[in-house]
């Protein structure tokens, strides 16, 4: 469906960080390893607290495929009385799409990676060591040396508390000490830039379901998905997010031009007051000069514009013969098959959503001669339909 909304150049940058991202989370290609877990504490001489388990995790594509499996029993002893907590956890990330295991329902949710792009937007894509360790710096974490573990030497640091032994930006090994709780994770066996298969992703055979949180919100049943398609769906998902992420790092780049350009004008981020109009425009200039200049910006903008305005034509006729939510909905997905988009369902459809949703449709339409001749990102700022 075609989406009416008032663009502008922040607006763009700033939705961009919630894309899926192809960001590389460690310098090795490819891994498996196998941690051993333990933990012990007596939390206020109340609760004593012993646990131990197995970790195991393999990677592809430096990290862009993430599989991880975690087994670990607890045990708790409150005033004599023990119980025993048995947990079992598994995840596959495969780029822009999660897949996590519910052992107790035998069932695997997919859904969005959500949380992807934002390494994309902060720290860029290729120099893995050095956008981690200023990550780590900017949070507040501390270098302390190096160690090895299993003959791999890694360096060591501190936040809050918790030491990580990282190797190539994969943690070997992570001691905490924490309010009487003492816990090690620690490799037992790696093996680096290895050869993998399918067969290293398995996941139990369990139905797998579109972890949707509307329809959830709407009291409705998951959707079982076809097994045989999930490939498929998996790569159209992985192809959009490949082209998304080259957009999010050079938004991030933008992002961080216009800031300092915005800090350099005098603006303190910190005063709580609204920019003036001057430096509003100095902050989109050094961010457009940033991601190739105003002519590429406006090309790119009145190009996704545009390409919107395909599916009006089907959008006008379809919700307008829609009287019910189911109808309309139905609409949604029809357009989103059609026209390879990704809206999600309406959760309200009366005869004043209706109205509202034609009438912008109209408005839109209207704005479209003005969105074609536009060579100016002033210009297409004025195109926009106004409340």
């Amino acid at each position: 469906m075609t989406k009416i909304a008032k663009v502008s150049l922040v607006v763009l940058v700033s939705s961009s960080m919630l894309l899926a991202s192809q960001m590389r989370k460690y310098d090795v290609k490819s891994a498996k390893i196998e941690y051993e877990l333990k933990g012990s504490g007596d939390i206020m001489g109340m609760v004593k607290i012993e646990s131990m388990g197995k970790k195991r995790l393999i990677f592809d594509d430096y990290g862009i495929k993430n599989f991880e499996e975690k087994s670990e029993v607890k045990k708790e002893t409150t005033m004599g009385e023990t119980k025993v907590k048995k947990n079992h956890t598994m995840t596959y990330v495969n780029s822009a799409i999660m897949y996590q295991v519910d052992f107790k329902k035998k069932i695997i949710n997919r859904l969005k990676n959500q949380g992807a792009g934002m390494a994309a937007f902060f720290g860029g894509r290729d120099n893995i060591k050095e956008s981690g360790e200023n990550t780590m710096k900017s949070i507040g974490g501390k270098k302390l040396g190096t160690d090895k573990v299993l003959g791999f030497t890694c360096d060591v640091w501190d936040l809050m508390g918790v030491k990580q032994c990282i190797y190539k930006g994969i943690p070997l090994k992570v001691e905490s000490d924490m309010m009487g709780m003492k816990s090690v994770e620690i490799a037992t066996k790696a093996e680096f830039d290895i050869m993998l298969t399918k067969d290293d992703f398995k996941l139990p055979d369990y139905p797998v379901y579109d972890y949707d949180m509307d329809r959830m919100m709407e009291g409705k049943k998951l959707k079982e998905l076809d097994k045989n398609k999930l490939e498929a769906m998996d790569a159209k998902a992985n192809a959009t997010a490949k082209v998304q992420s080259k957009e999010m790092a050079e938004a991030g780049k933008g992002m961080a031009a216009g800031m300092v350009a915005l800090a350099e004008s005098g603006f303190d981020m910190s005063s709580g007051k609204e920019m003036a109009p001057e430096q509003v425009q100095i902050m989109q200039k050094a961010m457009m000069n940033a991601m190739g200049g105003e002519g590429k910006m406006v090309a790119k903008m009145k190009r996704e514009i545009l390409d919107g305005t395909k599916s009006l034509e089907f959008a006008q006729e379809c919700f307008g013969d829609a009287d019910t939510l189911k109808e309309a909905n139905t609409c949604v997905d029809k357009g989103n098959q059609m026209f390879n988009e990704d809206e999600e369902h309406l959760r309200s459809w009366t005869k004043a959503d209706k109205n509202e949703m034609l009438k912008e449709m109209k408005e839109f339409k209207k704005s479209i001669p003005c969105f074609e001749d536009a060579q100016t990102m002033q210009a297409i700022q004025q195109c926009m339909p106004r409340e």
